[in-house]
């Protein structure tokens, strides 16, 4: 008993001691960017491995499409993004002859849309745990319990995928800190608007070393930074005490998703973009089993059919309109939810260290992500039927932008024209039949088989999954067709183009080599891996006494000319609108720098594929269009209804109601721009009352903070509250009001 209760004491003792060494240690102490300090001189020339070889391990796309019209296939996969791509990699490598076409590039949907995190789902592990916590337990001890550890298994094997990611494929997957600031030790109200969650800034760094152990801690081990450290490493924020620190992976999941398709071609799977399903081959004893899709070369027009012994649909959120082509009454097994995300500067997120924010104004946590030199914000959740648009509604950009000013300080601002892109993408969501009506949505996914046609399908899913969502389906298909000769799932053996010769130091060897900048060696380092060897022998000279080698498409961005040559020659592209978003993800970081390159990548492209002038026009007129769609600094103001979103953002709207310029709004300021929008106050009560809903902390007062987050609460119960916030709305009638307090301020600038 007493050596137990040393055993414990020595226990709780060495956790103290980390816990207080985590929380004072300087977080420069630890580097998570991968970028370590050379410990030793080597001869770099020794070391140079070219890698993959793609010119010649992987046929060229109208080889690929000879295979698709010719031969019989074991297995038919309908969608290339990350579930179909994957499965494709994992039949190939199993001895299994594959087939897998995709309607646009590879990726271009829901896999290159993500939050770009490649994460272990702690968040599904909290509401789990809060609600093992409520009253359901006492009604239902079963399960309650029953449902937590299936919430807690899916975050074990995201957890254990994600590790997997980020040590077999480095040159694609890297961890990333991420912060959590509190301001308080005990929030009320509660996190999550669960009491157990009063207490997370006291538990919050307890409970991430759990979710580090969850990962074998295999990768960076979390830890906390004390008020000093915070501030020093988030000068951006306000009011923070501490900060609890974890780690999560991030990658280019466009690039990722690409390399596992080149993958699985260069194992022997079929594999084809812009070929697109019309619809199933029937056959069998009664006629009614699919044996293979009718499908389409968009490139060419041309029309023929993919047969094989099994066909399986890993179209994502757009499974249920692929299964109404066999049964118009299919029921519905996706219930899509769209994630919007827009793109601010790198500054928003100093030293490559995210952070969240637990509460907005939707009761929603935002994160603050950084990711290839800008910060990503986001994201939304909204029900709603997926669409092949990236284009976000204008208030939706808003929404983002005013909650992101909301979590800074008054020192820092975040501006509509701070936006450099916006996207919005959608989760294809498993909807379970059996659930009730308010039940929240699974992120379990699903795989099914149409008793009828033999069709499998999978539903649901995401990016760090991947590889273990490939490796059940293909389970399934295997037993559900008899297709004993494939051999055992390796794909946890397997490296991903570019891995293969990979290392931290590379970037270094590809500098002294070739002459090019650093940025633009660590970007191809991370995007190629050894295969960045092929793209910089392309390289041409500059002109320059340094760089000497790699053109650059557009001034400030690491993209080389060279890259739009290889992506063409060896890794099928064909569009120059995939170019900028895909292949290169710059209209992803800036739309406006991707307009830019259109008529060069144009160019570029056309020398490659022998485009015709007609060709030429298309495409560019078709990169132009499909960008446009992705949010820039200038508002689209269709359809907006937020003011914010049309004039330049609520900064300026405050700036307007306050008019003596104190940086507060008082009751008196309030009631001059009522009466000047055409709703004067009855009396004194009713400006007290209207005040009252804004003025949160009750000082008499409103500040910029407090006028941001009543903007954003729009379901307010006093009458003049709902007035005022519609009549700063965007509508017709509203316009003379508008402009008549713009014009006031403009006067009273003008005799100042």
């Amino acid at each position: 008993m007493s050596l137990r209760r040393w055993a414990l004491r020595g226990a709780l003792a060495g956790g103290a001691t980390y816990a207080a060494y985590s929380f004072f240690k300087p977080v420069q102490s630890t580097d998570f960017t991968g970028e370590k300090k050379m410990k030793r001189i080597q001869r770099f020339n020794s070391l140079v491995s070219r890698g993959d070889n793609l010119q010649e391990a992987a046929k060229s796309r109208a080889e690929q499409l000879a295979a698709l019209k010719n031969e019989v296939f074991d297995v038919v996969i309908v969608g290339g993004g990350c579930t179909g791509a994957g499965a494709a990699l994992d039949a190939a490598t199993r001895g299994l002859k594959v087939a897998c076409i995709e309607r646009s590039d590879f990726s271009n949907e829901t896999s290159s849309r993500s939050s770009k995190l490649i994460w272990g789902g702690f968040k599904y592990l909290q509401v789990a745990f809060a609600e093992l916590l409520s009253t359901k337990s006492i009604t239902a001890p079963i399960a309650s319990v029953k449902k937590f550890w299936g919430e807690f298994l899916m975050v074990y094997e995201c957890c254990t995928e994600r590790s997997w990611l980020a040590g077999m494929q480095p040159h694609l997957v890297q961890y990333v800190p991420q912060a959590v600031p509190f301001s308080v030790w005990v929030q009320w109200p509660p996190y999550f608007n669960h009491p157990f969650y009063s207490i997370l800034p006291i538990i919050a760094l307890p409970a991430f070393w759990f979710y580090d152990a969850l990962a074998g801690f295999n990768g960076p081990l979390s830890y906390a930074m004390g008020p000093r450290t915070t501030k020093e490493t988030f000068p951006q924020l306000k009011d923070v005490n501490y900060s609890a620190v974890y780690c999560e992976a991030m990658h280019n999941d466009a690039r990722t998703g690409t390399c596992i398709a080149l993958t699985a071609a260069t194992r022997g799977a079929s594999i084809a973009n812009y070929v697109e399903m019309t619809g199933y081959v029937y056959g069998g004893e009664e006629g009614a089993a699919v044996t293979g899709i009718k499908c389409v070369d968009k490139m060419t027009g041309e029309k023929f059919e993919v047969r094989g012994t099994s066909v399986v649909l890993c179209t994502g959120a757009f499974l249920d309109s692929v299964r109404k082509m066999e049964n118009p009454n299919a029921e519905k097994a996706v219930a899509a939810a769209a994630g919007c995300h827009i793109v601010l500067p790198g500054y928003f997120t100093p030293g490559g260290m995210g952070f969240a924010e637990l509460r907005t104004s939707r009761g929603a946590t935002m994160y603050f992500l950084p990711w290839l030199g800008n910060t990503i914000v986001g994201s939304t959740d909204k029900k709603c039927d997926a669409t092949s648009s990236p284009e976000v509604a204008e208030d939706e950009i808003q929404y983002l932008v005013n909650e992101a000013a909301s979590c800074l300080s008054s020192d820092i601002q975040v501006r509509r024209s701070d936006v450099l892109s916006a996207w919005q993408g959608w989760r294809p969501l498993y909807r379970d039949p059996n659930a009730p009506p308010d039940a929240p949505v699974s992120r379990h996914h699903v795989i099914g088989v149409d008793e009828k046609t033999g069709v499998v399908f999978v539903c649901g899913g995401k990016w760090s999954t991947y590889r273990a969502m490939a490796e059940e389906l293909i389970d399934k298909v295997v037993e559900h067709k008899k297709l004993f000769h494939a051999q055992p799932c390796m794909t946890k053996k397997i490296k991903l183009v570019g891995g293969d010769g990979f290392h931290e130091l590379l970037y270094v060897q590809l500098v002294q080599k070739y002459g090019i900048s650093e940025d633009i060696a660590k970007h191809l380092a991370h995007t190629y891996g050894s295969a960045a060897f092929a793209v910089c022998e392309l390289s041409k000279p500059t002109g320059k006494r340094w760089p000497r080698f790699g053109r650059v498409l557009v001034e400030g961005y690491p993209y080389l000319e060279e890259e739009v040559e290889y992506a063409t020659k060896y890794e099928y592209a064909v569009s120059v609108k995939d170019m900028l978003t895909l292949r290169m993800r710059l209209a992803y970081i800036n739309s406006e720098a991707a307009k830019e390159a259109i008529p060069r990548v144009t160019e570029l492209m056309a020398g490659q594929l022998k485009w015709s002038k007609k060709e030429k026009a298309r495409q560019e007129a078709e990169a132009r269009e499909y960008i446009g769609h992705f949010g820039g600094p200038v508002a689209n103001k269709k359809g907006a209804k937020l003011r914010a979103a049309t004039m330049t953002d609520l900064h300026d709207i405050f700036e307007i109601l306050d008019e003596d310029k104190n940086g507060y709004i008082d009751a008196v300021e309030l009631e001059r721009a009522a009466t000047l929008l055409g709703f004067p106050f009855k009396n004194a009560e009713d400006v007290k009352k209207s005040f009252k809903d804004i003025d949160v902390n009750g000082n008499g007062r409103i500040s910029s903070a407090e006028f941001t987050e009543w903007w954003n609460k729009t379901n307010s119960s006093a009458s003049y509250n709902r007035k005022l916030h519609t009549k700063l709305s965007l509508t017709a009638e509203n316009e003379v009001a508008i402009d008549k307090l713009l014009m006031d301020d403009e006067e009273k600038r003008k005799k100042v």
